[in-house]
Parts: structure tokens; sequence; C-alpha cells
């Protein structure tokens, strides 16, 4: 059960309509729990905007789901894994990340990886951070952090709210393909 009223997208709108003319809210028990808090969730969103918009979609999709691994959120993992699968991550490399399987990764996934896991630990080295600029800008380099940061955020609000999936069962840390 979880810990706040999960308020319709609907009541959340008429709540701030000035906040959320731009913004579609779907029914995510994330975004209906964070929507209790109208005008910080307004805020989230915008800021969300600038971190997707910083990067190309399958990186942010590799570190939101190696985020989710790495904080063990079912919830996010859930609402990510397709994402990411549609975003060009490979079946290959998602089941990885769910299985922590982190030595079958090379290039840029493995680094990106070992960054987000890096930095989900409060581990972050020097090397972290170049390997990362060998393949991504400064700016990308920076907008991943940030998103990771987001991330862990987001995976604890869910858990502090005892936020239930969506869906009646978890995906799982190693989808099969229907699930892709």
């Amino acid at each position: 059960m979880t810990r706040v009223p999960l308020p319709d997208a609907s009541e959340i709108v008429a709540e701030a309509p000035h906040l959320f003319e731009d913004l579609e809210l779907d029914d995510l028990h994330a975004a209906r729990a964070m929507g209790n808090a109208p005008h910080a969730l307004a805020g989230l969103f915008e800021y969300m905007d600038g971190l997707y918009s910083s990067l190309p979609v399958e990186l942010r999709e590799l570190a939101i789901l190696t985020t989710a691994r790495v904080q063990d959120s079912r919830y996010e993992w859930q609402q990510h894994v397709a994402v990411a699968h549609d975003a060009g991550v490979s079946a290959a490399t998602i089941r990885a990340i769910g299985g922590e399987r982190w030595d079958d990764l090379s290039g840029s996934t493995a680094a990106v990886c070992k960054f987000v896991r890096a930095q989900c630990a409060g581990d972050m080295t020097d090397e972290h951070v170049a390997a990362v600029t060998d393949h991504h800008s400064t700016e990308e380099t920076v907008a991943l952090s940030m998103l990771v940061g987001h991330y862990t955020g987001v995976a604890q609000v869910v858990e502090g709210m005892a936020l239930p999936l969506e869906a009646d069962e978890f995906v799982g840390w190693s989808p099969d393909d229907e699930a892709l």
C-alpha cells in the first residue's frame, strides 16, 4: 500500500493548470505520487526536459537502466526496459545489466555502466570520467552524471512512498523478448 495518495492526472493538472499546460501526465504511480506537490513536480519535469534534451536517447536509457539495476529499483526498470530497447539498447545489453554481468559489456557501454555504478556507490574517479569522455562530450558526461543523480532520487522516492508497479507482474531483470 502506498504511503501517499495517488491523485488522478486530471486532479494534478486542475490543482495547478498553469504549471502543466504543455505537459501530458500519464497515470504513472510516480508522477501521481509526486503530484501531491504539484509545483515541485512541474519543476522536476522542466529539469527532466533539460536532461533529456542534453543526451542521446540510447545513452540516456542505458544510464537509467543501469541506475535502476544498481538501486534495485524494479519500478524504474519496469518503466524503462522497453523504452531502452526501442531506443537501440540491445536485448543482450539489457539482460547483461539486469543480470549484473558487467564483464559482458564493452566499449562505450561498459564505460557508461561503470561510470553509473561508481556514481551510485559514491566511488567516482578521474578514470571513470575519462572513460566516458573518450566516447561522449563533456556536456553529455555532465548531463549523464546529473541524470544518474536524478534517477537515484526518483528510485528513493518510489521506495520511500512504497509505490507499486503499474503492471501486475515485474518484467524481471532478464526480460523475455515479449517484454522488450
